[in-house]
């Protein structure tokens, strides 16, 4: 009897012995050991996968929630770069065509149209060729186109005829002007060439890095943006100089001619392929972020 363990189905006999063992507290004595093994086991596991749940949480949702933090820490600015004007056509020379001279009579006509036969032709290297000028229209008249008027012509040759002669012309006088009337001022500054100045890198960069060099002033709380302009000449290498201030706002004028002085060179514009002086204004609107 010493020996009977309590919690075996004889001690559970002896305890219901003469009594009604179909009543429920036999049956739970009876089956006490395995239920309470089986609590032991579903306990345990809920205890176990609560933890478990916790990690698996930990580890999925820990990144998304750094990332979350990190990002509410970070402040964005954006710099909003004013529209850019669309490019201008190319300026196309408009050559004006001189209207028809008037009808000689038909004996004056035909006197030129023979001296003209008889000329020599002289054929000479092109840098000993100088172009001449065509001579307006107002100056010819009657006199003129008949071969009777007094004509002025180049002395790098002279006229010759190997035939009678068909009309009077006396010896033309010495030329005046500069052979080429074409040519122009190197200093000169252009506002129309065939292709214009602009950066090596396009305007879109350019004002990229111009906006990260540039330092706004301080404005009130009330100014949202503000505009400069500037007028300055692009030379020949491509270097700015007579920089000018069209557009002063707040004082950023001064900033600006600094940020210029510091930009790299551009191309410069081109004339007849050749490099030209070209004047450019560069408005720049800066937004400010209260």
């Amino acid at each position: 009897m010493a020996n009977m363990n309590i919690f075996g189905k004889d001690w559970t006999d002896i305890v219901f012995e003469g009594r009604n063992k179909a009543y429920g507290a036999y049956k739970l004595r009876e089956e006490s050991t395995r239920n309470t093994f089986l609590a032991l086991l579903f306990g345990m596991g809920v205890i176990g996968l609560g933890f478990a749940s916790k990690t698996i949480y930990d580890a999925v949702f820990s990144n998304f929630s750094s990332k979350d933090a990190d990002t509410e820490q970070v402040e964005v600015v954006d710099v909003i770069l004013p529209e850019l004007p669309d490019p201008e056509p190319p300026v196309e020379e408009i050559k004006e065509e001189l209207p028809p001279p008037p009808e000689a009579p038909a004996d004056a006509s035909k006197s030129v149209q023979d001296e003209k036969a008889l000329t020599e032709t002289i054929i000479k290297k092109d840098e000993e060729v100088k172009e001449q000028k065509m001579a307006a229209q107002e100056e010819f008249n009657d006199k003129t186109t008949s071969g009777r008027e007094e004509s002025k012509g180049s002395t790098d040759g002279d006229l010759k005829t190997d035939g009678n002669q068909t009309g009077k012309a006396d010896k033309g006088s010495q030329g005046s002007g500069k052979g080429d009337n074409f040519a122009e001022d190197d200093n000169k500054i252009h506002n129309l060439f065939q292709n214009k100045a602009e950066p090596v890198d396009g305007m879109q960069k350019f004002y990229s890095q111009f906006m990260r060099k540039f330092t706004a002033p301080e404005v009130g709380s009330n100014v949202n943006q503000f505009k400069v302009v500037l007028k300055f000449v692009v030379e020949k290498d491509g270097s700015f100089s007579s920089i000018q201030i069209v557009n002063d706002q707040y004082g950023a004028g001064k900033e600006a001619i600094r940020v210029l002085k510091t930009m790299p060179k551009w191309k410069p514009g081109m004339q007849n392929g050749k490099p030209v002086r070209s004047s450019f204004n560069l408005p720049i609107v800066v937004k400010v972020s209260n």
